[in-house]
């Protein structure tokens, strides 16, 4: 039950102190009628008051129309009563007379009757009722009679027996009925409904019970002359206003439908004081007519009429009660039926509950405040690796260190209420160790949180995904890294191979050429060097090509040949001299040898013994092989089926990824091929690739077209590149050469210098600032056709997707930088030739 409002308490207050009050000062006042005169007028002046203020109040705070239209009756009704008090205190107090009888003062009190009328039929108009049945007609007809007969028996005959003048008669005959027609509705309301809340119609029930009996007993003392102010008649209707009053203040809040936890007066109660009624009744009258000197017509009536309805009732009841039996056996079954119904309904909820826990592929799992499983789904029992129900353990048992500190921080604020998120990291029952995204959502029961609904996923395996996407977005910005640097060291290797073959053509001294040739040899590894870089960082796609399986293995042990010497890791390249060649894509095979390469040397870093790679290619007429074995500790048997799984690993977090194997894997099988692993534990292990030769691999080598003999005579040649170093060597080589040239910076001086000098043979970079290499071909395919086959491109990446699409479809010859100065004149010549002889030449 709700508390009370402030205000309401402050009225019940009010009354309380306000009837104690009056009770000490009736008993301890003074004895003098004036006085007590004076102290009844004020009590009642003050107790109307307190009444017509509270209806006032409930008459407001009421939010049924029902209820405030009842509590403005019964204000009106106060209200009334108050202006009659009014009135009998001016002539008292006043003008210290006694009232006239009838007065003013008495039409005000008798104004309250039909104002308590329409307010109890209106109070109780939204309790439940009963069906109008033939008990129910029976006790109200009883109840009627009952009271018809003792008023008029035992009031209105002493009344009009009485010698009283006719005006005061009459009034007293209305004070009488209307109390009793009061107090006869409020009974027979009672029969009719239920329930009564006790807080608020039990006080305005007794205090409109109190009010119209000391109006019935006023009645008959004020005809007689015999009514003392002061006395337990004024006291009671004191009490009976301050009643209504503290009714007033309860009902608003009280007034919500009744549950059964609520105190009520109960409609049996009414029942029983009719039958009580028609019994005490009969035995009053029958005392009387027994008593009295001659026969009691009336008497007699009343008797034999209240018997016979008193005897019907039984007779009826009695039938109605073997009725009731058959009805409450029938109801008993029904009931029962329905509970099992229920109960079975019950249980399919919880099955169809318990399928829907099991269907979600996140763990459920339900928590209490110390952290133990109330109860979970399967899936939570999987994540967890365990082998019985989780229910009564704790998630405690699952963390280790900062992780359980973390838990039980969020757990209490979701017991405060809050929805909780986050990631934390868990140990199986199997020993191994994951990552979970938890939520906790609080599950509420009357206002508390009882328990914490926890929704798990298990995050390893996409926290090690979006690792990998991470790491490949850094591989991936690290191959363009690579190769940006790759082009730039070739410039400057292409400069120092170009003064130094320019040297070489001089007459030198033996230490001097020594030296020249050194300086030659160093600038064209570091063009190998580069040109593997750019071959490994620009993947080629799905192109395919005759590769030579050897030179794959060279081209990617140079990249990691330093570091491993670093790990003083030993490498034995045993490489088949039958010329192992395949149809695949080179940089495919090039990244799974080095993660064959890189998977060896995490191997080795664990071993005390000599650290060895032996990578070995052979050839058949059928498929060529490539083996990568090593000295290390071999992979055990129970994961030897694993290995090639995406996502295993063996070695601790932040060092493997788990995908090397599997993309090895995938390359082997996309060409056709197969890969397996052969080890002994403690023996090494040594992993095989098989790759199928084409059948047509010789039907794909084309024949180089007929060269025309280089030109001997005079050459012309502008070279078009953006380094003033590298156009200088050449220049220099070329002019060393007989070959007279020209150099400029981009694409757009090159046309300028076109305009007013021609050339034999044009050599331009692709890259340049300004005008590039794109672009100066198409102005001088429209501004001078007649140039398009005397032009040779240079560039120092030709796998750049941009450059090899530029490349394809341009059909001229290409010199890769750093490039050797002697094969270029031989390209100049036969293109200085070809456009002599005009020609058509093959692209180089």
């Amino acid at each position: 039950m709700t508390p009370l409002s402030r205000q309401t308490r402050l009225l019940i207050a009010l009354a309380v102190v306000s009837m104690a009050v009056i009770a000490a000062a009736y008993l301890l006042g003074p004895p003098e009628r004036a006085a007590r005169a004076l102290v009844a007028d004020l009590s009642w002046t003050w107790t109307a008051l307190y009444a017509v203020a509270s209806c006032t109040i409930a008459t407001r705070r009421h939010r049924d129309a029902d209820q405030r239209s009842a509590w403005a009756w019964i204000t009106a009704g106060c209200a009334l009563y108050l202006g009659g008090q009014l009135v009998w205190n001016y002539y008292e107090l006043v003008r210290q007379v006694r009232p006239p009888y009838p007065s003013l003062a008495d039409i005000g009190f008798l104004g309250i009757y039909p104002c308590l009328l329409v307010a109890i039929t209106r109070l109780v108009r939204a309790q439940p009722r009963r069906r109008l049945e033939p008990e129910l007609v029976l006790d109200a007809v009883l109840v009627t009679l009952m009271v018809g007969g003792l008023t008029y028996e035992w009031l209105l005959r002493p009344l009009v027996a009485a010698d009283s003048e006719l005006p005061a008669l009459l009034t007293s005959v209305a004070w009488s009925i209307g109390g009793v027609a009061v107090l006869w509705l409020m009974l027979v309301v009672m029969l009719r409904h239920t329930r009564f809340a006790l807080a608020a119609a039990g006080c305005v029930g007794m205090g409109l019970g109190l009010l119209c009996v000391a109006n019935v007993i006023y009645a008959v003392v004020s005809l007689r002359g015999t009514f003392l102010p002061g006395g337990p008649l004024d006291l009671g209707w004191d009490m009976g206003f301050l009643l209504i009053g503290a009714a007033a203040a309860l009902s608003p809040e009280r007034a919500a439908p009744l549950d059964p936890s609520t105190s009520a007066i109960s409609g049996e109660a009414a029942r029983l004081a009719a039958v009580v009624m028609g019994l005490a009744g009969i035995g009053a009258f029958g005392v009387k007519a027994a008593l009295a000197p001659g026969r009691d017509v009336t008497a007699a009536v009343l008797v034999a009429g209240s018997a016979a309805i008193v005897g019907a009732r039984f007779i009826y009841s009695s039938r109605a009660d073997r009725r009731y039996a058959n009805l409450l056996e029938d109801e008993v079954a029904n009931q029962t039926r329905s509970l099992m119904d229920s109960l079975a309904a019950t249980a399919a909820a919880e099955r169809n509950l318990r399928l829907v826990m099991n269907a979600v592929p996140d763990a459920i799992v339900v928590l209490d405040r110390a952290g133990h499983v109330v109860d979970q789904n399967e899936p939570a029992r999987v994540m967890a690796a365990a082998r019985d129900r989780l229910a009564g353990r704790s998630v405690f048992e699952f963390l280790e260190g900062e992780s359980a500190d973390v838990v039980r921080k969020r757990l209490a604020h979701a017991f405060n209420g809050d929805v909780q998120r986050f990631e934390v990291p868990y140990l199986r029952d199997d020993g191994t160790r994951g990552l979970a995204a938890l939520l906790y959502a609080p599950v509420r029961e009357g206002g508390l949180v009882t328990r914490v609904l926890a929704l798990a996923r298990d995050i390893t395996d996409l926290k090690r995904t979006e690792s990998q996407l991470q790491q490949a977005e850094k591989l991936a910005a690290l191959g363009q890294l690579v190769s940006g640097v790759a082009h730039e060291i070739n410039n400057p290797a292409a400069i120092i191979s170009g003064f130094a073959q320019t040297l070489l053509l001089e007459e030198l001294k033996p230490e001097h050429r020594e030296m020249a040739q050194m300086i030659y040899d160093e600038a064209t590894r570091i063009g190998r060097i580069t040109s593997n870089l750019l071959a490994f960082a620009r993947a080629s796609g799905a192109q395919r090509t005759l590769v030579d399986l050897n030179d794959i293995v060279r081209r990617t042990f140079a990249l990691r040949s330093y570091h491993l010497s670093t790990l003083n890791i030993a490498v034995t390249l045993d490489l088949a001299s039958q010329d192992p060649k395949v149809w695949a894509d080179s940089s495919e095979l090039q990244q799974m040898l080095l993660n064959l390469l890189i998977n060896a040397e995490q191997a080795l870093m664990h071993g005390e013994a000599a650290r060895t790679i032996t990578v070995r290619t052979t050839a058949s007429d059928a498929d060529v092989s490539l083996i990568v074995a090593d000295s290390g500790p071999g992979v055990a048997p129970e994961i030897r089926g694993k290995i090639f799984d995406p996502f295993f690993t063996t070695k601790p977090e932040g060092v493997g990824t788990g995908l090397g194997l599997s993309i090895c894997y995938g390359i082997a099988q996309e060409h056709g091929g197969r890969i397996w692993v052969d080890s002994q534990p403690g023996h090494g292990a040594a992993f095989h690739v098989t790759l199928p030769r084409d059948a047509r691999v010789e039907g794909r080598a084309e024949s180089p077209t007929a060269a025309a003999p280089p030109a001997t005579g005079a050459v012309t040649v502008l070279v078009v590149d953006d380094e003033t170093a590298l156009r200088n060597a050449l220049l220099r080589f070329l002019s060393r050469r007989g070959i007279d040239g020209a150099g400029v910076a981009d694409g757009a001086e090159a046309l300028d210098v076109l305009k007013h000098r021609g050339f034999d043979v044009i050599v331009s970079d692709v890259r340049m600032p300004g005008m590039n290499g794109r672009e100066f071909m198409e102005r001088l395919r429209h501004e001078h056709p007649d140039l398009i086959g005397r032009l040779i491109f240079s560039t120092g990446d030709t796998l750049a997707p941009d450059t090899a699409a530029l490349l394809k479809n341009a059909g001229v010859p290409t010199i890769a930088k750093p490039f050797d100065f002697a094969a270029l004149e031989l390209v100049i010549r036969q293109v200085a030739a070809e456009a002599a002889r005009g020609r058509p030449r093959a692209s180089a």
